[in-house]
């Protein structure tokens, strides 16, 4: 793996760390929706269709979950590497 976030077996510590999580599912994301709409189109009933549907939107909900949480930890302060408790 590329990161120390990504190692670790937690989900909530990789949520907003892994860069390269979030440009796979900004790239993935669009196009299983791009996938679903236009080639299942004349058959949205279908199974494709709604297998298609589902995986675009665990997706798109998971990558706002990764935009949240990077914003979260962008925004707040750095807390000292160091400090004793």
């Amino acid at each position: 793996m590329s990161c120390q976030a990504c190692r670790s077996s937690v989900l909530f510590h990789k949520l907003g760390r892994c860069r390269r999580c979030m440009i796979q599912l900004t790239v993935a994301s669009p196009l299983c929706w791009l996938i679903g709409l236009f080639g299942y189109s004349d058959r949205p009933h279908s199974l494709e269709a709604i297998t298609f549907l589902v995986a675009a939107s665990a997706m798109s909900l998971l990558l706002l979950a990764h935009l949240i949480r990077a914003r979260q930890l962008r925004h707040s302060p750095a807390e000292p590497r160091n400090a004793r408790q």
